[in-house]
């Protein structure tokens, strides 16, 4: 079942097939350099994969895995979540590095964005990053998120920005 679909790219759920197919990818450090804990070993990839499973059924939305239509293949996860315990919703991608500098993150968080908005009537989505990821920074400004600057998440300091719902309360 597809959540939201692009061109290039189908996001859907995760299947049980899927834990297999990006163990790989969270055990890359170039992949997690950014992503707080760093690299998953295959029981937390595991343990992760689940947890979005199950918040999908709570909350209605998460992360799902993103395939590339023309190879069939996941190339990591992009979605909405709560940001730490707070009430704000985020945007977050992590992809392979193969897939890097093709456009896939922005089409991907794009769509996600937009999926947020008025399929989910979310007013407001956040996204953070650590200062110095540029790739993400570049990908979150290029889906026209507003930078909001620092913000502690995560125990670190990082950048953050805010798209509103258009037309939406609170957006």
């Amino acid at each position: 079942m597809s959540v939201v679909e692009t061109e290039r790219l189908l996001i859907r759920k995760w299947n049980d097939e899927d834990v297999a197919a990006v163990t790989d990818i969270y055990l890359k450090p170039e992949v997690m350099q950014f992503i707080p804990g760093g690299i998953w070993t295959p029981e937390r990839t595991a343990r992760i994969i689940a947890r979005m499973r199950e918040l999908d059924i709570e909350q209605g939305y998460g992360f799902y895995p993103v395939v590339v239509k023309s190879l069939g293949t996941v190339i990591g996860h992009c979605g909405l979540g709560r940001l730490e315990q707070t009430p704000e919703i985020e945007i977050a991608f992590v992809l392979d590095s193969p897939h890097w500098g093709k456009g896939y993150a922005s089409e991907a968080a794009r769509t996600m964005l937009a999926h947020g908005f008025t399929n989910l009537k979310m007013p407001r989505i956040v996204a953070v990053a650590f200062p110095e990821n540029a790739r993400s920074i570049g990908v979150i400004r290029s889906i026209g998120m507003a930078p909001l600057g620092l913000a502690h998440h995560f125990g670190i300091d990082v950048v953050k920005y805010e798209a509103l719902g258009v037309g939406l309360p609170g957006g």
